[in-house]
């Protein structure tokens, strides 16, 4: 079967497809037939190395996130599961034919709901719904500034923010990306590339005041800038490092704003909440009220261009590679 090895740290320019043989499903895990694989931000850090936390020991396929459908499961594991359509997070594999995942951890893909969208409206919708609900408790009024405002993540955060009552402010990392981000609802989108005094931009667009919540998926260098933009009683939630890691904190800057800075995994938060908003969050999906960003797919081959594309920041929304299709 085709597969994308990842054999050793390297640049997009590295990743190329191996021939393999087809896994077998181990007690506890099913054998799935890949629909489409999403090109998550966690494929480029372990392809560059960034990040070994939850990452296989190489040699090991590519591939954090995917959909198809089962077709094969190992011992202990319910029969019925064969034929159903399934999205899967955090086992890798996903950029091959075939992908060995665990059956818990499966997400079923709701009817009504089509492959492209099956393959990641679980990560990055209920990321969005949870940050600013779970963790954030987001009320009417709230000032949401998101970074990578026209990345996915920013996308449905924008869109969850303003069906809450919040008004929203975008960042963007080129002024191409502005119109883009603004066309899912954010009041105002700065280009922080061209305006590294955005923190001022936001205290002006917000009478001085600063924003309520911040959600920042870049970190890096610049990280503290949050802070300057911040509002007193306001949170900054990271949830990446895209842009590398942060600085440390600065504890006197979070005392004289009565500050909080945390982080945020998801299934921490679908853990306490045991699945109580999984029906506004699919049915708002696919009525269509919240509208996810998909590109269209591209095909396996391009996995090493839509890496660089990716690191690069040039793309919008979020990119699927073909693997078997709609099956």
């Amino acid at each position: 079967m085709r597969a994308v090895v990842l054999a050793a740290n390297g640049g997009p320019e590295s990743l190329t497809i191996s021939d393999v043989a087809v896994p077998e499903a181990g007690e506890g895990q099913v054998r799935i037939k890949v629909a489409y694989a999403a090109l998550n931000p966690l494929d480029t850090h372990a392809r560059a190395g960034r990040i070994k936390w939850g990452v296989p020991a190489m040699p090991f396929t590519l591939g954090y996130e995917y959909s198809g459908k089962v077709e094969k499961v190992g011992a202990g594991v319910d029969a019925s599961l064969i034929g159903a359509r399934v999205a899967a997070a955090g086992s890798w594999g996903g950029c091959a034919d075939y992908a060995i995942a665990p059956a818990k951890g499966l997400v079923s893909i709701p009817d009504g709901m089509d492959w492209k969208l099956g393959t990641v409206f679980y990560t990055t919708a209920y990321t969005a719904w949870h940050m600013l609900h779970t963790m954030a408790r987001i009320e009417k009024g709230d000032v949401v500034l998101i970074h990578s405002a026209a990345g996915a993540v920013g996308v449905l955060t924008t869109q969850v923010a303003k069906d809450a009552g919040a008004t929203v402010i975008g960042l963007v990392g080129s002024a191409a990306k502005i119109d883009f981000a603004k066309s899912f609802g954010a009041d105002h989108v700065l280009d922080e590339q061209a305006d590294p005094e955005w923190p001022v931009r936001v205290k002006a667009l917000t009478e001085g005041k600063g924003a309520s919540i911040i959600i920042d998926g870049n970190g890096g260098p610049q990280a503290d800038k949050n802070l300057a933009a911040l509002a007193p009683l306001g949170q900054i939630i990271y949830i990446g490092a895209m842009a590398g890691q942060t600085p440390n904190v600065k504890i006197p800057l979070l005392i004289a704003g009565s500050a909080r800075v945390r982080g945020f995994v998801m299934y921490h938060a679908t853990a306490k909440t045991k699945g109580s908003e999984t029906p506004e969050i699919n049915d708002k999906l696919i009525s269509g009220k919240w509208r996810y960003p998909l590109n269209p797919p591209r095909p396996l081959a391009d996995i090493g261009a839509a890496h660089a594309d990716f690191e690069s920041r040039r793309t919008t929304g979020r990119t699927l590679l073909t693997v078997g299709g709609d099956l």
